[in-house]
């Protein structure tokens, strides 16, 4: 996994010990002038590098200068370009000079922690966390709260290690509420349910009257689908809490992130018994309303927001209510309503997407762009919306310029990668997109969408099953739930001649997303089996819904002649 660029200080720090100009030459041996004039040179070529776009060789100067020098400043710049460059080795050698240089600071004890946890390194983990933990200078709480953000930015292959370290922190700290709380907050990230539920039981008995470890069990509950329990601790706290609607909108969302959507709606519709015009919970029902096609709700209980507080918000839901009910102009000027914050970007570029299926390419092309010359710490978003709008309207050829110019300004973007990568395949590049594929995979090795992609190419385009199932398998175990995952991992088995046991994969996938494409799959699988009056069945409930896709009308026609 790439490490997050910290906040570090990325400006100019052209050094010299004793405040950053030579002292006066008698004073400096003709040895001690030399290796000073030496050490300026690295400076200013990583200053150059740094410049250049070339965060690595920048890194690499500046630790060649802190061989001769000492300067936390310079350390620091050289950890955080490093960082940046996805160098992790010279990250952790630059940290490492910087923590000799300053011994009490913390943040070079959290790089070499981090990517030592990515190294899967459990021993310089926990002495670097421990460090942090009796060093704090918030005190055990915030050390706790940031050894646990460390941890958690591990991924999947690094959840042992993770783990490991934190349980052995936390039997340190037997009475420490906050130890426990980061227990069961890492257990919840690397999806462990029973650690996070005797966790959150141990802060709770810890603080009892604590409203933040009762939400912590709250949410342990929601996540292990017991939420009759968790009901009746909202309700107990709601009855102690004078802010009762904040906490059930917290609750409900919790909810709603666990598609736990009817409790979810019973929670808001209680905070509207107590509070009618509370707008938070209104919006959330309202935009249920509009994944359950419920458009005439959405719209009453929204457009009374539109020159309000969440004007900008209802704007941009009443815009996916209108396209949904395929009303472009509609759609169109409710877009133009959202003109800033996140929902301005994501209404520029819904309204980019709906002109260009309205054929006006151009425009949206031109929103697009200029967008990207506006907000340029958001081109790589800019430039994916675009490629992706040429694709859908095969124009392939114009999306792998668009990504090609992206990659240019933004060779380390793994998105832009990715999104590259799914361009050579419409244009047959398998080569070339397996390359990207690996690229993004090489930098982060968890990365699940670029691992399902990969394997079901390979299973698709080649005959190499047996990668492709290895691939798709990591992936799955990253995320068991994703019907995607799922249904490529269905494939591949056929593709291997396990059609059982791909039944069995493309059924669960189909029953929790009834795509057209793996209703397709699982439909020649079944006729594989003998079952073609059920094949029929999907592939005629897939059709109701999309009459003119591809992959389900190509294996419809191939297995019926």
């Amino acid at each position: 996994m790439r490490l997050p660029v910290l906040a570090l200080v990325l400006g100019s720090c052209l050094l010299l010990p004793g405040g950053g100009a030579l002292a006066a030459a008698t004073q400096r041996s003709p040895e001690q002038l030399e290796r000073e004039a030496e050490a300026q040179f690295h400076v200013v070529a990583g200053e150059m590098a740094a410049g250049r776009k070339q965060p690595a060789l920048a890194a690499q100067e500046f630790l060649q200068a802190l061989e001769i020098v000492d300067s936390a400043d310079l350390a620091r710049r050289a950890t955080a370009l490093a960082i940046q460059g996805g160098d992790q080795d010279l990250a952790l050698q630059a940290a490492r000079r910087w923590l000799a240089i300053e011994p009490t600071a913390m943040d070079p004890r959290e790089v070499i922690a981090q990517v030592s946890l990515l190294n899967n390194d459990s021993e310089e983990t926990q002495a670097q966390a421990k460090a942090i933990i009796e060093g704090h200078a918030g005190g055990v709480d915030d050390a706790f709260k940031l050894v646990a953000s460390i941890l958690g930015r591990g991924g999947a292959s690094n959840a042992s290690t993770a783990l490991q370290v934190m349980q052995n922190l936390v039997a340190q700290y037997p009475k420490s509420v906050s130890a426990a709380h980061a227990m069961a907050l890492l257990a919840l990230r690397f999806g462990q349910l029973d650690l996070a539920d005797q966790a959150s039981k141990q802060a709770l008995l810890l603080a009892p009257k604590s409203k933040d470890e009762k939400l912590l069990r709250v949410g342990v509950l929601v996540k292990q689908q017991q939420i009759t329990q968790a009901d009746a601790l909202v309700e107990e706290m709601s009855r102690q809490d004078a802010q009762s609607d904040d906490l059930r909108l917290a609750y409900a969302k919790l909810l709603l992130e666990s598609t736990q959507r009817e409790p979810a709606r019973a929670q808001l519709k209680k905070i509207l018994e107590h509070s009618p015009k509370n707008q938070d919970a209104q919006f959330a029902l309202a935009v249920m309303a509009i994944s359950d096609h419920d458009y005439a709700y959405a719209e009453k209980t929204l457009k009374p927001m539109l020159d309000g507080e969440r004007g900008q918000d209802a704007a941009l839901q009443l815009g996916r209510a209108a396209e949904l009910q395929n009303q472009p102009q509609a759609a169109l000027d409710y877009y133009d309503r959202a003109t800033s914050g996140t929902q301005g970007f994501e209404a520029a570029v819904r309204k980019a997407s709906l002109l260009a299926q309205l054929g006006r390419i151009d425009e949206a092309r031109a929103l697009l762009r200029d967008l990207r010359a506006r907000y340029p710490q958001l081109s790589a978003r800019f430039t994916i919306a675009e490629g992706e709008l040429l694709v859908n309207s095969n124009r392939s050829d114009e999306a792998l310029q668009v990504f090609n110019e992206g990659i240019d300004d933004n060779p380390e973007n793994l998105d832009l990668l990715y999104g590259r990568s799914l361009v050579y395949e419409r244009l047959d590049k398998i080569t070339e997109a397996e390359k990207d594929l690996r690229a993004v995979i090489a930098a982060d090795p968890d990365n699940v969408r670029s691992l399902n992609a990969l394997g079901y190419m390979l299973a698709v385009h080649t005959k190499r099953y047996d990668e492709a199932q290895k691939l798709i398998a990591q992936a799955l175990k990253l995320d068991p739930d994703d019907a995607a995952i799922m249904d490529s991992m269905g494939w591949v088995e056929y593709k291997r001649g396990n059609a059982r046991q791909a039944r069995d994969f493309l059924q669960r996938a189909f029953a929790s997303f009834p795509d057209p494409e793996v209703a397709a799959h699982l439909g020649e699988v079944l006729w594989s089996l003998g079952s073609k009056d059920q094949a029929r069945e999907i592939w005629n409930q897939a059709l109701r819904g999309s009459p003119d896709h591809p992959v389900l009308k190509e294996t419809m026609q191939r297995l019926q002649r």
